[in-house]
This record gives structure tokens, C-alpha cells and sequence, in this order.
């Protein structure tokens, strides 16, 4: 019985250590300094020919009187963590400029502290536009006068526009990689690292699940993916976190299971693994093992037992 008792228990350390290293399978800122602009984004639909029409709303939060101006510039993409920057005029490209279809209505007011306005605007889009994303930026920027294009959204405060035109769109996504933060936890929460790649000519958003199962295949948690929108040409980091309640000691793997696309029509899928086991637990059973192979064996070989652990 006590021989049966130890190979269970050198059975569970030695899992701990096989598995230690596991595999893996594969907006700008609404608010600035005495302003703010609502709504962060807009995500809009149209036909070549369509016009359309929405408003964005401006609140004076300085302590004075102020002067606005706004400037509509197109923007791409920076980075993995959803950063975006403008692009100048000559620099845009016309796949998927949209600030020449942009009109907002006025260009300069004046409002007094605490006085909020609404902005109209109207996107005409062309006949001959292409089909896919168009992406354009309307920047509210404190002072009057001629305003100069091409600054980063960072510098001034705005609503980005995400413009799908009807047509021939090619929506094309993989994922570029899909693991957790580190191979080994003591305890939660974990964090799930996502990273798509969008080569499409549209933007795309996955949206979907993660699930968790034990080293047994049992299901242990079905969480909520955290999806964001990803730009045609770039790559998205999607960070999802898994708060587990209670004592975690296994071997787990994470599957996502995500749809994305026109009608959620296309699929993505990936696995990762990762470990859970709390430090005190392993002392614990190494401690154990030690006293049953002393009751067994003899002070000898725990001596020598304890010597080949330290060495």
C-alpha cells in the first residue's frame, strides 16, 4: 500500500516537470487638455455613390472662452496595441484614404466654458470608389486659423471614422501567434495574449470565445474573447483574462474559437497550454515522498535522497 502511495505521489511532481515547458499550437483618445469629443470612433457602411450623414459632439472643458478648428486627415495603423497616426495629404493612399469624402460643417467656431456643440458631417462616398475600408480621422483642435495636416492623433482630439464600401471586399485574417503572458502561474488570473493578422482590404473584428480544459480533458472555463478591430496590412494584439475562483493545480489548455467577417462568416481557431501549480503544493508532496521513502527505506537513502535533490 505505502509503495502504491508513493508512486502516485512521485507520479503527480514528475507530471509538474514534464509538462513545465509546454508547446504551443498555433481610438484615439476622446478627451485632451480643455476638450472633449464624442463618439471615439464611428463604424459605418455605404454603397459606392451613397451619402451619408452623422454628427460628432465637442465640449469646452477649459475655464475660458475657446476657439476651435477642425481638420479631417486619414490615418493608419501604428503598432500592436490599437496606436493610429495621421498621414499627410501626399502620403495617402488611395485604397483606403477616406479624408477627401469627409465635410464637416462648420470648420471654426468659438465656445464658451462648459458649452458643448454638435459638428454635422456628410461622407460622400464616390461611384467609382473601391470596395473595402476607408479610414479618416475628424480632429477638433483648440485655436483658430489655418490648422496644418499630418499630426499624430495622440496630439489632438477627435473621432476616428471606419468606412466599409459594398463590393468585391476581401476579408482575410490568421492568427499570427496565441499563448498566455508565461508557461508557468501559481495561481490567476492568466492572461491570454491574441495577435491577428489582417490581410484583407477591410477591417476585421473576431469575435468568439477561449475554453479551458484540464490536463484530463475535462472543461473548466468558457470566457469571453476580447475582440478588437484590426486594419487592413496590420497586426492586433488582444490581451483576455481568465480570473479563475478557488485553487488551480493542473495542466490546462486554451482553445479559441472565433468567427469574424461579414455575417461572422469566416473562422479562426487556435490552441496554447500552460501550467497552474502553487510552489507550497509541490514542497508539500516533495516533503511527503520523503517521509514515506524514510518509513520504507531507511535514514541512508533519505540522506541520499536529500543529497541528489540539492545537488
Amino acid at each position: 500500500m505505502l509503495k502504491r502511495m508513493i508512486i502516485v505521489l512521485a507520479g503527480a511532481c514528475t507530471l509538474v516537470f514534464l509538462f513545465g515547458t509546454p508547446s504551443f499550437v498555433s481610438a484615439a483618445d476622446t478627451s485632451g487638455r480643455g476638450i472633449t469629443v464624442i463618439p471615439p470612433s464611428f463604424e459605418l457602411y455605404a454603397n459606392p455613390g451613397d451619402s451619408l450623414n452623422d454628427k460628432i459632439k465637442v465640449r469646452n472643458d477649459s475655464g475660458s472662452e475657446t476657439k476651435y478648428s477642425i481638420i479631417v486627415d486619414d490615418f493608419k495603423a501604428v503598432g500592436e496595441e490599437g496606436g493610429v497616426a495621421l498621414i499627410d495629404d501626399g502620403q495617402s493612399s488611395t485604397t483606403y484614404s477616406l479624408s477627401k469624402w469627409v465635410f464637416p460643417e462648420p470648420k471654426t467656431f468659438t465656445l464658451a466654458a462648459g458649452q458643448e456643440k454638435e459638428i454635422p458631417f456628410s461622407i460622400n462616398v464616390p461611384k467609382n470608389a473601391e470596395p473595402g475600408g476607408h479610414y479618416g480621422s475628424i480632429l477638433v483642435v483648440m485655436g483658430g486659423g489655418e490648422v496644418k495636416s499630418g499630426a499624430s492623433v495622440s496630439s489632438r482630439v477627435g473621432s476616428l471614422i471606419l468606412l466599409r464600401v459594398s463590393g468585391n471586399v476581401k476579408e482575410e485574417a490568421n492568427v499570427a501567434s496565441f499563448k498566455t503572458t508565461k508557461n508557468y502561474y501559481e495561481k490567476g488570473p492568466i492572461s491570454l495574449d491574441l495577435r491577428v493578422k489582417d490581410t484583407g482590404n477591410n477591417h476585421v473584428r473576431p469575435k468568439g470565445t477561449i475554453v479551458i480544459t484540464n490536463m484530463f480533458g475535462q472543461k473548466v472555463a468558457q470566457i469571453d474573447l476580447n475582440g478588437l478591430n484590426v486594419l487592413p496590412g496590420a497586426i492586433r494584439k488582444m490581451e483576455t483574462v481568465w480570473k479563475p475562483k478557488g485553487m488551480l493545480a493542473n495542466r490546462y489548455t486554451a482553445t479559441l474559437v472565433a468567427k469574424y467577417g461579414q455575417n461572422d462568416g469566416k473562422s479562426l481557431s487556435a490552441t496554447t497550454a500552460f501550467i497552474v501549480f502553487p510552489k507550497y503544493l509541490i514542497a508539500i508532496i516533495v516533503i511527503v515522498i520523503i517521509l514515506l521513502v524514510a518509513m520504507i527505506t531507511g535514514r541512508k537513502n533519505v540522506k541520499k535522497m536529500l543529497h541528489n535533490l540539492t545537488k
